[in-house]
């Protein structure tokens, strides 16, 4: 009885560690243009993310998404979108008025979560930049704009907590079948005595 109970021990300890790896398997932002904290331009400013894989591919104006948004207000300033290429998320946004403001991401990793985050960048404007359009403007590849009253603005999006319930059915599969895996291997060393 003391074998079995030892094994469905370790066999538990090791399910808490497979439940947890697919939590470190987020695609991790690896560098970002303009850096966090940096003083740009006013004008079209590319913002550039890249990443330790590859984000998943996802449809236009979902999933892998790049936005800016006034620091002090928190107001969005146009659709959230983004493009890929590789491991980069890019996408341009014109920016007039000097102020703090937040880059807000979103990306689509190939174990099926979402990542997000913000930064916060500084802008000055030198040299009289007046933009026709503020904001991220984001056409689809037909030419057409998503606009923000289409999206749910990405300020609001919080998807950093982990799934409580999916970790909660996994630990308890992995527990069950460690320990009825470890009763066979008792019970079958016990018949060959």
């Amino acid at each position: 009885m003391r074998k079995l109970t030892v094994s469905a021990f370790v066999l538990a300890i090791s399910a808490v560690f497979l439940i947890s790896s697919p939590a470190l398997a987020h695609n991790e932002l690896i560098g970002q243009t303009p850096a966090a904290e940096s003083v740009v331009e006013a004008g079209s400013i590319d913002i550039r993310l890249e990443y330790g894989e590859e984000p998943i591919p996802t449809e236009f104006g979902k999933g892998n998404l790049l936005a800016i948004a006034n620091a002090e207000t928190g107001e969005q300033l146009g659709a959230a979108c983004a493009r890929i290429d590789g491991k980069t998320m890019y996408t341009t946004v014109n920016i007039q008025d000097p102020g703090q403001y937040k880059v807000l991401w979103r990306s689509a990793s190939d174990d099926g979560h979402i990542a997000s985050g913000e930064y916060l960048i500084t802008v000055e404007n030198t040299t009289g930049y007046v933009a026709e359009s503020i904001g991220n403007q984001c056409f689809d590849d037909n030419g057409v704009e998503l606009t923000l009253a289409a999206q749910e603005p990405l300020s609001k999006v919080d998807d950093s907590k982990p799934d409580l319930v999916q970790s909660l059915i996994w630990a308890g599969a992995f527990v069950i079948a460690g320990g009825a895996l470890g009763a066979y291997l008792v019970l079958q060393r016990r018949s060959k005595k």
